[in-house]
């Protein structure tokens, strides 16, 4: 028997999987077309996600979330001090980066403990685009999410196309777990979970229900620090940042990992707000 930790929607048995610091979102159903997960990814509530790049012509991308005009909210992991976001058809450059305060220098397997997040002022601020608004509270558990990113592109049965695009893409899936014990791993109550449900077949499924959504989506390299969303009251608010992933298996059954952004409100507000 397993060890869980709110977890009332375990599944009683898991794959072995092995360790990636890679996110994972951009892998859709392989029986829905992509256009439709670009429609989600098109829609003006998550102009706030960003494109982050080492250059304005550099092709290989990660995310970040827009929280005020001049302050990006995104995972720790990837980020340098010579860097440019793309907000709309307009790049910022990286003023300065402050980490989770309680994430030590060259750490790693911060998915696990919710530290993997990093703010990122600004030179010049953001005008055109309305930063999202942050969620406050604790009741995460069973909700739909929407996730936002710039991964890889493919689908769950078929992985990852080759040759290898990067593109903009939203989805949706549940909050299947907070925290909890998955193969001797200890996530922490700052961490959002949920896993990747295929159409076909429950065996991939780790978590909850093993009927998928109809835009549920999975996971891709390159999504890092992207922003998952839940909808309160008509308003889509910020919940997580995609920061990692169980293992590199990026088809159906690949299990996802959110820094939870309830957790972190104190910090964040402690160093915009200054």
């Amino acid at each position: 028997m397993k060890k869980i930790f709110i977890l009332p929607m375990l599944a009683t048995s898991l794959l072995i999987l092995s360790f990636s610091t890679s996110s994972f979102l951009g892998m859709i159903r392989h029986d829905v077309d992509i256009d439709k997960y670009r429609a989600i990814g098109g829609q003006s509530e998550f102009d706030c996600v960003g494109r982050y790049s080492i250059s304005k012509t550099e092709e290989a991308y990660a995310a970040g979330v827009l929280i005020s005009s001049q302050w990006v909210l995104t995972a720790a992991h990837f980020v340098k001090d010579s860097s440019v976001w793309k907000f709309g058809d307009h790049f910022y450059r990286t003023k300065r980066i402050i980490k989770h305060p309680k994430l030590p220098p060259n750490a790693e397997e911060t998915q696990w403990n919710g530290w993997d997040m990093a703010l990122i002022e600004l030179e010049s601020p953001v005008l055109d685009v309305r930063p999202a608004e942050r969620y406050y509270g604790n009741e995460e558990l069973g909700r739909t999410i929407t996730k936002l990113g710039y991964g890889f592109i493919g689908n769950g049965k078929d992985g990852m196309t080759m040759p290898r695009v990067q593109e903009r893409l939203g989805g949706q899936n549940i909050v299947d777990a907070i925290g909890g014990t998955f193969e001797n791993r200890d996530f922490s109550t700052s961490v959002l979970v949920c896993d990747f449900d295929n159409p076909e077949s429950s065996e991939s499924n780790h978590f909850g229900s093993p009927i998928p959504l109809e835009l549920e989506i999975g996971g891709s390299k390159g999504d890092s620090g992207g922003g998952v969303f839940m909808e309160e009251n008509g308003t889509f608010i910020l919940v997580g940042i995609i920061s990692g992933a169980l293992n590199r298996h990026i088809k159906y059954g690949s299990v996802m990992a959110f820094a939870r952004v309830s957790k972190a409100n104190d910090w964040i507000d402690s160093v915009i707000n200054h």
